[in-house]
């Protein structure tokens, strides 16, 4: 059945700039543009909130039950979608805009915010949403699994076992891996077959992110600083000191940025920034931007060698060149 029939879902054009509300903004992060969203991040923690292609974002608000399309070129929102549900993840692929709630995908034209299906995912706790190996990947956290979505069939057509905490996931040619937060395993997939590789354990306390950059794996997260890992074995090839622990990381222009946060603010779970590195594939670190206030990452996007970072507590995306 077509959500269309079932759902009523409204689009509304927005017109006002963010300027006013942004100058503040501004100065919570050195050499940042600061731009409204929307704000309120709820009683956890959504990590994917932000999609990204050319010079349009579209971001998930948790708190409105909406989706929020955001102009980067000219600064403002340019529309809104309320959806049925809280969405807590966006993405896009396929020609299309994707969001998640506790129980649905739904897949939205990724120009207008038309819905053109509703997914529903027979999942335990589904959340965060990638786009690769010609597929649409939701992870089921209390599930311990993944789940492969076919774009062309608009199905779940794998359910496939990772371990406890899926948490991310990277993707290179015919493999992904995907990184668990709580049993700290680190699980390669087939995507031929969707059969499974269990790799050895990485970090010590919850890994949460990963990214495939130049050959191998690059894995931060609560308690962790930047591992480089081997894809083939899991091993741990070096680990680099970024002042911090890694909130989220992103590959840009044959680099990693990475949000950190401190080792207090890291034991709370929170992911209450301090500043953001770039770090080359050779280790060295460098400090693009420093927050000067309270900022929150729930979202983190890159365009050549523009990094655009949500910030759904405030309500704000920055833009860090």
């Amino acid at each position: 059945m077509r959500a269309g029939a079932a759902l009523v879902i409204a689009l509304t054009f927005l017109v006002a700039t963010s300027a006013e509300s942004a100058s503040s903004a501004e100065r919570r992060i050195s050499g940042a543009t600061a731009m409204r969203a929307c704000a309120g991040a709820g009683p956890y923690w959504p990590t994917m909130t932000l999609a990204l292609r050319g010079t349009t974002a579209w971001i998930a608000c948790k708190q409105q039950a909406r989706l929020v399309r955001v102009d980067l070129a000219r600064a403002r929102t340019t529309g809104q979608v309320r959806l049925p549900g809280t969405p807590v993840a966006v993405a896009m692929g396929f020609g299309s805009l994707w969001s998640l709630d506790g129980s649905t995908l739904y897949r939205l034209d990724e120009r207008t915010g038309r819905m053109k299906r509703r997914i529903v995912l027979g999942a335990t706790a589904p959340y965060n949403i990638w786009i690769g190996g010609g597929s649409v990947w939701v992870a089921d956290d209390q599930g311990a699994q993944v789940l492969r979505i076919s774009p062309a069939t608009n199905a779940v057509v794998a359910r496939i076992p990772v371990g406890d905490g899926p948490a991310d996931m990277a993707f290179s040619g015919r493999r992904a891996w995907v990184i668990d937060h709580r049993d700290r395993t680190l699980v390669r997939v087939d995507l031929a077959t969707n059969a499974t590789t269990r790799l050895p354990t990485v970090g010590s306390d919850a890994p949460e992110r990963l990214v495939y950059l130049a050959g191998s794996l690059w894995v931060t997260g609560r308690g962790t600083p930047l591992l480089q890992v081997d894809p083939e074995s899991g091993t741990v090839m070096r680990s680099i000191d970024i002042g911090g622990t890694g909130i989220d990381v992103v590959a840009s222009a044959g680099d990693l940025w990475i949000p950190v946060r401190t080792a207090k603010v890291d034991r709370t779970g929170l992911p209450t920034m301090t500043a953001v590195r770039r770090v080359t594939t050779a280790g060295k670190v460098s400090t693009v931007a420093v927050a000067r206030g309270r900022v929150d990452v729930h979202g983190l996007a890159a365009s050549g060698r523009t990094v655009w970072l949500a910030d759904n507590t405030d309500g704000f995306v920055y833009r860090l060149r």
